[in-house]
């Protein structure tokens, strides 16, 4: 088998599926996934070895939502400690009621949704008791999501952390230009990149016509021009970009089956294909500044 398939194979078992628009309305076309799509998704998932799921607290309004999933599945699931926290026996009651929501799934790792937490007055002791219940098992990896690099730093002085799950696509490449990734790898956490198609931008044509891309438009037509011209789809392009790091976990978002079965079957470009891009600007590879 050639090393390229070898990649791609290691690549797609490390996928996550991303379920913020399964609960409810998420990204910029807005798309609420029904639950018979649902279904089709992780029928497809499993049958790549794909067992791995992402959700949080604020996405779960419906607590049976993820009831009769497959036991084979296992979650990633992002949570927002308020200063009550600071007393074990209350973390561990919060704690133990969002797990229920998973019936007999696991929660492998658990995130913390807003770090702000970590920087307040207690913040130190609310983190010890969330050390305190991985140690009992309730799950096996604590970790942050960041939207910043700049973060990363305080985090380390303080925080024992085993994960960070941060942006990454072809324009946002922070982690890796900050010499992080490398520094992150070298002290063996786990990095789980989301947003790898910056929430649909990359991928489709009609998201950077809204109003608020208009500034960018420039860089979108000669991408997706470029796109046209070289015979190349968007997702293999954001999808090879992702073989040159060895990320752990790579979170994919999907509005419907056949958006799976595309991002499953993706090819890979040839390396001398790939451009460089330059658009560091944070109102655009930061989704939370969008409007």
């Amino acid at each position: 088998m050639k090393k390229d398939n070898l990649n791609k194979i290691k690549l797609i078992k490390r996928f996550i599926i991303g379920s913020a628009n399964f609960t409810q309305k998420y990204g910029p076309d807005t798309i609420k996934v029904n639950k018979n799509e649902i279904k089709k998704i992780l029928k497809l998932a499993k049958k790549n070895s794909i067992y791995k799921i992402d959700t949080a607290q604020g996405y779960l309004k419906d607590r049976n939502f993820f009831k009769d999933v497959d036991k084979k599945f296992k979650f990633t699931s992002k949570i927002i400690p308020d200063s009550k926290w600071i007393s074990l026996e209350y973390s561990q009651k919060k704690l133990e009621d969002h797990l229920n929501v998973f019936k007999n799934n696991k929660v492998e790792t658990l995130l913390l949704h807003d770090i702000e937490i970590l920087f307040k007055k207690n913040g130190y002791k609310i983190f010890k008791n969330l050390e305190v219940l991985k140690k009992k098992k309730y799950f096996k990896k604590i970790g942050i999501s960041i939207y910043d690099t700049r973060v990363l730093n305080l985090i380390f002085q303080k925080f024992d952390v085993d994960v960070i799950q941060c942006p990454y696509n072809i324009l946002d490449k922070r982690i890796i230009n900050t010499g992080w990734y490398d520094t992150l790898k070298s002290q063996g956490k786990e990095i789980h990149v989301r947003s790898i198609f910056l929430q649909g931008l990359l991928v489709n044509k009609l998201f950077y016509k809204k109003k608020y891309f208009r500034k960018w438009n420039n860089f979108f037509f000669n991408w997706f021009n470029f796109l046209e011209n070289n015979n190349i789809s968007s997702i293999d392009y954001c999808l090879s970009d992702l073989m040159k790091y060895d990320f752990d976990q790579i979170l994919v978002g999907v509005n419907n089956y056949n958006n799976l079965k595309q991002i499953i079957n993706f090819k890979t470009i040839n390396k001398n294909k790939m451009m460089k891009f330059k658009i560091n600007d944070i109102k655009l590879i930061d989704p939370r500044k969008w409007n």
